[in-house]
């Protein structure tokens, strides 16, 4: 990946608090209605901050909703700008802004309901506030955004970087974040830099791009499916021998179900994104699904926890009885598609390169 220049030069004071209002107003649809309270910009732009370092986390890695430290970030930025919404000082636009803001928060943790309650208030503080387009876009509230909206403005064009990069149309996406960093204060583009580099990376990756993928350390769920894909029959079943986008492979094998687990249902705690760090157990159910379903042997999916299921132990110690990939794991190491690591365990959650994948994914016929 090629580094970007990252640090720009350090403004005097004076200036930074010039570049902070010309910045906010340049933002907000209209450039003569913005917050010329000093300290109110500042917090806003403060708020913003701490939202775009939350935002970038969302988009590298969308099961961060689970964890509960982003929760209690969150839900401590929303609990502050509710604080900062309290004050009679602040203009229609910059509330507007925040409660818009607020919004985005919410839809980062996954409460659309909530989201959508403070899109209201947005617009009925002001209409025209560009971060309330940015959680309508989000909403899916399209006929509120014009196409002048979406290609006029920075915030817009960062979000048009972020939707590419949720597609995975890289090479857009880092057109767009290096357009939109142009314009935006510089903690976007340390918030988002994580974004950005992945997607040039990434910008060239397909299918047939063997050796950049086979040197990956560690792989996401997306660049396993991808490698399985080097081999030319083995999801025909899925793509019919088409050259399918990243996207429309992903949403094929993810709606197979081959990424779902066979011992137990399908929750929260166990489901994965296109992002998501494969692990070893990770790959033994795409594995194990393929597996299975190549044979067609449906039959033999939940085999090994029927054996298992009076016993009071498992043979394979850091794989558990009820585990949602007993049946995967199991499986994958009887018929010698993985390995345990020494003997006795499984390592469960250790990261699986591209090459460690790829040796698995052959000995599936």
């Amino acid at each position: 990946m090629k580094t970007e220049k990252r640090n720009l030069g350090i403004q005097k004071l004076v200036v930074l608090a010039f570049l902070s209002l010309t910045l906010f107003s340049c933002v907000t649809m209209q450039d003569d209605v913005y917050v010329d309270n000093l300290s109110s910009v500042a917090e806003i732009s403060d708020f913003e901050k701490r939202f775009s370092a939350l935002d970038a986390r969302y988009f590298a890695l969308e099961d961060v909703v689970k964890e509960a430290d982003y929760q209690r970030s969150c839900e401590k930025l929303i609990s502050d700008i509710n604080s900062a919404l309290s004050s009679l000082s602040l203009k229609k636009a910059a509330v507007a802004r925040l409660y818009a803001l607020a919004g985005c928060v919410c839809y980062d943790m996954n409460d659309r309901t909530q989201a959508k309650k403070f899109y209201d208030l947005s617009v009925n503080a002001f209409k025209g506030e560009t971060r309330t387009f940015v959680l309508a876009r989000r909403l899916g509230l399209k006929s509120e955004i014009s196409a002048k909206i979406t290609a006029d403005l920075p915030l817009m064009k960062l979000e048009n970087a972020l939707a590419h990069y949720s597609d995975m149309e890289y090479s857009q996406a880092v057109a767009d974040f290096d357009e939109a960093f142009l314009s935006l204060e510089k903690f976007y583009r340390e918030n988002y830099a994580v974004l950005r580099e992945t997607s040039w990376n990434f910008r060239n990756l397909s299918s047939g791009d063997n050796a950049q993928l086979l040197s990956l350390k560690k792989l996401s769920v997306m660049h396993m499916l991808l490698i399985a894909n080097l081999n030319p029959d083995l999801l025909f079943n899925y793509t019919a021998g088409k050259n399918l986008s990243n996207k429309d492979l992903y949403v094929k094998i993810a709606g197979s179900g081959l990424l779902n687990p066979v011992s137990k249902p399908l929750d929260a705690q166990n489901s994965v994104s296109k992002d998501t760090v494969v692990t070893k157990t990770i790959a033994a159910r795409f594995l194990w699904n393929l597996y299975n379903h190549r044979k067609n042997t449906p039959s033999n999916l939940n085999k090994y926890s029927a054996a298992y299921q009076n016993k009071k132990r498992s043979p394979i110690v850091d794989v558990k009885l009820n585990s949602p990939d007993f049946d995967a794991v199991m499986g994958c190491v009887e018929n010698e598609i993985m390995h345990l690591e020494d003997g006795i365990e499984f390592g469960t959650e250790n990261e699986v390169s591209g090459v460690e994948f790829d040796e698995s994914v052959k000995k599936i016929k």
